[in-house]
């Protein structure tokens, strides 16, 4: 049994009450509700807590010690959510990052799997209207589900690390890498240029279709000098182009289409490990 709910409060600067000033007010009512969750949790060993990020306000460790994930955004916009995916890991761990993966039967096909790679390096929280979708965008959203399930006993014990840097909010090219024993894995958007207003008001992307900047060079320093089988775990129609130069230790990503994104994993080949 599973059940979701919002309670979300300020607490204010704190009671000065008992002629406490509000900063001891204020850290009082934290530790009660620590103390509250782990009374909680102590009952129900089996419970399962989301921490809503509240802005980012809630991501806090001593909260994030306690409960098992954290809902990283409520953004709508599919095109805005990456950079927050993306740089997630480097506030809690990959496996507490949730992310919503909401992809509606008015989708393309890439936006689908735009949307659904998000989620894949952390916890998904799948979403919308699949009721209504056709049997192949279905198929589709299967089987990004079964690629996550087939890697996600992997993510706790990953490292994350950013190919092109931690990413900025109107970026085009945005990647996330974790590292797991063996195995590196990388998620990779080409959002194209955005407008003020990016979304869906137009029902696409701003620069649907082909663009000239196809390309990215992902440096990946911990696996240079080693010869590496690259793969595309998703989606299977990727339209992408991997290029790996052992010399350099980059990848070089060819997403001739916006918006357009994919997982993928890198594995040292065995002689070279």
């Amino acid at each position: 049994m599973s059940g979701a709910d919002d309670y979300n409060i300020c607490v204010a600067p704190g009671t000065d009450a008992g002629n406490l000033a509000p900063g001891a007010g204020l850290l009082a009512a934290n530790r009660a509700h620590l103390d509250w969750l782990d009374g909680v949790l102590d009952r129900h060993p089996g419970l399962v807590i989301e921490n809503c990020s509240s802005g980012g306000m809630r991501t806090d460790y001593a909260l994030l010690a306690r409960l098992q994930l954290q809902s990283t955004s409520d953004q709508q916009d599919f095109l805005r959510y990456p950079p927050i995916a993306a740089a997630a890991p480097a506030a809690m761990t990959p496996e507490q990052a949730a992310v919503w993966a909401y992809p509606q039967p008015d989708f393309t096909d890439d936006e689908i799997a735009f949307t659904l790679c998000g989620a894949l390096l952390g916890r998904v929280h799948l979403s919308g209207h699949l009721d209504q979708m056709s049997r192949q965008q279905r198929d589709l959203v299967a089987e990004a589900v079964r690629v996550y399930k087939s890697i996600r006993a992997e993510l706790p014990e990953t490292v994350p690390f950013w190919p092109l840097g931690l990413p900025r909010w109107d970026d085009s090219w945005i990647a996330l890498g974790l590292r797991a024993p063996g195995t590196s894995y990388l998620t990779v958007w080409h959002r194209g240029p955005l407008g003020v207003a990016s979304g869906r008001s137009s029902g696409h992307a701003p620069d649907s279709g082909p663009v000239e900047n196809a390309e990215a060079l992902l440096t990946i320093p911990h696996l240079r000098g080693q010869a590496v089988t690259a793969r595309i775990l998703y989606p299977p129609a990727a339209g992408a182009g991997l290029t790996w130069d052992a010399g350099a230790g980059a990848l070089l990503v060819s997403l001739p289409r916006t918006p357009s994104a994919c997982t993928l994993s890198l594995r040292p080949n065995a002689a070279t490990r």
